[in-house]
């Protein structure tokens, strides 16, 4: 093998090892996605919190490949929509790319925001586990708390309430957002779940999963699991010591 060949070579395989490290983009079903496919036997899609954002949506994809090295990871970039409208479509279209793959089990998580839209998506589709970090779970109470203890989420909150109002011009909008909160849907979300929040999150209240579990506990659903982090606020990293040991443990004895 001459000189030239050999560090050719080498290049070849560096850069093959740096792309392999990066997530890739496809549009499936017009919706944006963002992929690391490893072809192997269990997806894990992956649902951003905060408003819709495709920079989100890749860097979350990225942050989890290290932790998540034999998973296929499936990030959706969801459109702002109303609550569980335009955004609840993206991550079923990510649910079905998933299913596609054939790979034989499908999971999701979603840290905020994207809580919120994984238990949404566990009441419409069939899937094999669903992780809630700090997510909503009841709009109307969700409504109640932005508008009387936290005037600068508010300001946030009442884009996603015109958007739902639009989306639901028929609808009286409690009603409405009944029909998009997963504590209503309860009965619909078949597959295990873990619920993560922390006791200090001012931003979604501990009592949203409190309800939820409340809720899953009347009707006798049995595959969930409710841990409460003490001294944690809203956000924490999911990637990092006990966390990720007990999401781990999640996706392996499910």
């Amino acid at each position: 093998m001459n000189r030239f060949c050999f560090l050719g070579c080498i290049l070849f395989f560096l850069l093959r090892a740096s792309m392999e490290e990066h997530c890739i983009h496809i549009d499936y079903k017009n919706t944006s996605l963002f992929l690391k496919k490893t072809h192997g036997l269990k997806a894990l899609v992956l649902i951003h919190g905060g408003k819709a954002s495709t920079e989100s949506a890749k860097a979350m994809c990225e942050r989890y490949i290290p932790a998540f090295p034999e998973y296929d990871l499936i990030s959706i970039d969801y459109r702002f929509s109303g609550f569980g409208g335009k955004e609840l479509d993206d991550v079923i279209s990510g649910i079905e790319y998933a299913h596609s793959l054939s790979i034989p089990k499908v999971y999701l998580l979603g840290e905020s925001h994207g809580g919120y839209l994984a238990l949404m998506a566990g009441a419409k589709e069939k899937i094999d586990g669903i992780i809630d970090a700090y997510g909503m779970t009841d709009l109307i109470a969700m409504k109640e708390y932005t508008e009387k203890e936290n005037s600068q989420l508010n300001t946030d909150w009442q884009d996603y309430i015109q958007a739902t109002l639009v989306e639901c011009a028929k609808i009286e909008l409690e009603n409405c957002l009944k029909k998009r909160s997963p504590y209503f849907l309860a009965h619909k979300i078949k597959a295990p779940v873990l619920l993560l929040h922390g006791s200090e999150d001012e931003v979604v209240p501990l009592d949203q999963s409190e309800r939820l579990v409340e809720q899953f506990k009347h009707i006798g659903k049995k595959n969930f699991k409710f841990i409460v982090l003490p001294g944690y606020p809203h956000g924490f990293p999911l990637l990092e010591g006990e966390v990720y040991h007990i999401i781990k443990d999640f996706f392996e004895s499910h």
